[in-house]
């Protein structure tokens, strides 16, 4: 049986401690998992000490594994190991190593050893291939890790108590591993008729939908923030009336109940109260017109439910609750959104713009969104509307060929006007036939530094460059 070696290693501009301790953190091991690779976290027990373990589920190809491992050789702020217990690989050994440099400053080194089942599964998992998914996996765990450590570390001086609405969404979903990891409490707000497992009662506050208020308040006294992120997906399907009105009802009439209910029912309210909206606010503009947060709102279906949904804030604003609106622009991440939608079509050779692909882009990447949430949480002079983009916006054909060239694909199709509205209806002219270029003018003017500026960053990094 032929051993094999793999080694990774990153500076991290914290200390042993810090990023030892980021590591034993709620939240880690799923903030290093890659959207490429869909994986079930099936158990956990304990965090990364001798005899804690977990078990994954997930798939190598279209062949489904099931990974358990054992951690063993803990030496606390130096290093820990993962040991396969169960899993694809006939022997698999994992050492995280953290090596000092400055008092701020150390060297992560991920080691790892592994031997390949002999058989078909071994000619189908060649060493080179092994070796590719590992470079890659590992890339963007490094990455992931030095950008959360930065992120906390420049926005976040202490530790927060934050509740967060929409925790299964994108964002929702992405941003409480983030903030685990980071140190914070994170209380999720759930439906009453959700099953929540005991041990994990501390970590949810129940939401009475009939009633408009908490069942059980008293877990949300002393918040330092509320980040709202609830809402029906605004393009899983085409907009009837129906349609239409669920997704009002999920935005404007959840979000006015939920403010009476921070207002009213807390003894203590929360500090900073960050809603979710989007730049959809303005319309369908020019490529020309650059838009910042003062300028003049659009119309159109997605414009007046931004606009209202923005406006259903008003009771927490006027209780003392400082408000801040993060108008999203395209959120870029392969876990869902517009990314994951166009990544099999461009795979397969079969993308392209939309209609002229004049219209503008105003994006941003998935790290940027949980920067730009930690960074308004904490800093009391950001108020009322964010634009939250990145400072350079792209037209729908620019980011085609991006998208396409970082995919070694060609972007050869285009997708007539008529084509799009027959499919999509009103949805289509106001998600993929309009354009709006926004600027992040408070964000930047406030001291917020963005870590993907430019598309092909943000590409390189989501789609594991």
């Amino acid at each position: 049986m032929q051993h094999h070696s793999f080694s990774r290693s990153s500076t991290l501009p914290v200390s042993c401690e810090e990023a030892f301790q980021w590591h034993e953190r709620e939240g880690a091991f799923l903030r290093l998992l890659p959207p490429w690779m869909p994986a079930e976290l099936l158990e956990k027990k304990g965090t990364i000490k001798n005899g804690d373990s977990l078990t994954v589920k997930t798939k190598v190809g279209i062949i489904p594994i099931t990974f358990q491992a054992l951690h063993q050789n803990y030496i606390q702020n130096k290093q820990f190991e993962d040991i396969q217990l169960k899993g694809p690989f006939a022997f698999y050994k994992h050492l995280h190593k953290f090596d000092k440099i400055e008092d701020k400053k150390c060297k992560l080194t991920d080691q790892i050893d592994f031997s390949l089942p002999i058989g078909i599964i071994s000619n189908f998992l060649g060493h080179s291939f092994v070796e590719e998914k590992l470079n890659k996996l590992f890339s963007y765990r490094h990455r992931t890790l030095k950008y959360d450590l930065y992120l906390h570390g420049k926005y976040s001086q202490k530790k927060l108590k934050i509740l967060v609405t929409g925790s299964s969404g994108l964002v929702g979903s992405t941003l409480i591993p983030f903030l685990t990891s980071g140190g914070h409490q994170v209380i999720k707000l759930v439906r009453r008729n959700m099953e929540i497992d005991d041990t994990e009662k501390q970590n949810f506050a129940v939401w009475n939908s009939e009633k408009g208020e908490f069942i059980n308040p008293e877990r949300l006294e002393n918040l330092d923030a509320v980040v709202h992120l609830a809402g029906e997906n605004i393009a899983s399907q085409k907009w009837s009336e129906q349609r239409k009105q669920q997704l009002i009802n999920s935005r404007i009439h959840f979000t006015t109940a939920l403010c009476q209910a921070l207002s009213k029912q807390l003894k203590n309210k929360p500090k900073t109260f960050i809603s979710a909206s989007g730049i959809g606010i303005f319309g369908s503009r020019d490529y020309d017109d650059i838009l910042h947060e003062d300028s003049k709102l659009g119309e159109g279906f997605l414009a007046n439910l931004a606009r209202d949904w923005e406006q259903a804030a008003k009771t927490a604003n006027e209780s003392g609750i400082r408000v801040v609106h993060l108008r999203f622009g395209t959120i870029l991440s392969l876990s869902g959104g517009v990314l994951k939608k166009m990544y099999t079509p461009y795979r397969l050779c079969l993308g392209g713009p939309f209609g002229t692909g004049r219209q503008m882009m105003s994006w941003i990447s998935i790290i940027d969104v949980l920067g730009l949430i930690l960074f308004s949480i904490t800093n009391d002079k950001v108020t009322g509307a964010v634009n939250s983009v990145s400072p350079h916006a792209v037209t729908n054909a620019q980011f085609s060929e991006l998208l396409a060239q970082s995919l070694d694909r060609p972007s050869s199709l285009r997708i007539p006007e008529l084509f799009v509205e027959s499919l999509f209806g009103e949805m289509g002219r106001e998600l993929l036939l309009s354009g709006q270029h926004a600027k992040p003018a408070k964000a930047l003017k406030n001291g917020y530094e963005f870590i993907h500026s430019q598309l092909h960053d943000a590409f390189a990094y989501c789609l594991g460059g």
